[in-house]
């Protein structure tokens, strides 16, 4: 086998794509291919190569999506989105996400379970955005069904909290507004059923015109 290029990564300036026998290999930092005397035209044994791929390369990438989920959980899909960013090949990501699983690093359900808990505390969303956000972020629809279910999520309680906050303690509005409140609560993800509960629920009036009176 021969190293036919070193080529830096566009994204990663740190790291360098190895190519081997025109095909592309691994990649490493500049300290690694200096240790292991990667360089154009040299021959690398396969004893060297398995080394590099299944160790090295491996562990960074493991640190790698160890360093991102210490910040906040992360689902399987933004893991390997990182990974796939910093230039790990199929094989590698597919190794440590199999990891991450088998010590409970990535557990999409538990992600999906503490989303809801937080935004029924926090910023009260209907199920179509919390469903948008979770699809987005790579957790699958049956995985967020059963978060949901295990939630319990109170539509009509959150719906009815941030009606209450936008009204405060008034109870009648005029046409426009309650139309500019009932597009808000669409904008949160709530269904028009919920909508009409909410409003109902808070016994919110039309204001009285003046043609009222005729």
């Amino acid at each position: 086998m021969v190293v036919t290029s070193v080529e830096q990564q566009k994204k990663n300036l740190e790291r360098y794509n190895v190519f081997i026998d025109g095909e592309f290999a691994f990649g490493l930092i500049m300290e690694d291919i200096l240790f292991f005397k990667i360089k154009e035209g040299n021959e690398i044994s396969e004893e060297k190569y398995d080394y590099i791929k299944d160790t090295v390369v491996y562990i960074k990438a493991q640190n790698t999506a160890l360093k991102y989920l210490g910040y906040k959980m992360r689902t399987e899909k933004e893991i390997k989105d990182k990974l796939i960013e910093k230039e790990y090949d199929d094989e590698i990501i597919g190794r440590v996400l199999e990891f991450l699983r088998k010590y409970n690093y990535v557990d999409d359900l538990k992600y999906a379970q503490s989303y809801i808990k937080e935004v029924q505390r926090l910023n009260p969303k209907g199920s179509y955005a919390i469903k948008h956000k979770l699809r987005e972020n790579g957790v699958c629809d049956n995985v967020i069904s059963e978060a949901l279910e295990d939630c319990d999520l109170d539509e009509e309680e959150g719906a009815e909290r941030l009606l209450g906050k936008k009204l405060g303690e008034r109870r009648q509005v005029s046409y426009k507004e309650k139309k500019k409140l009932h597009d808000f609560l669409l904008r949160r993800g709530y269904s028009y059923a919920i909508i009409k509960k909410a409003f109902d629920s808070l016994e919110i009036e039309l204001e009285k015109t003046a043609y009222d009176d005729f």
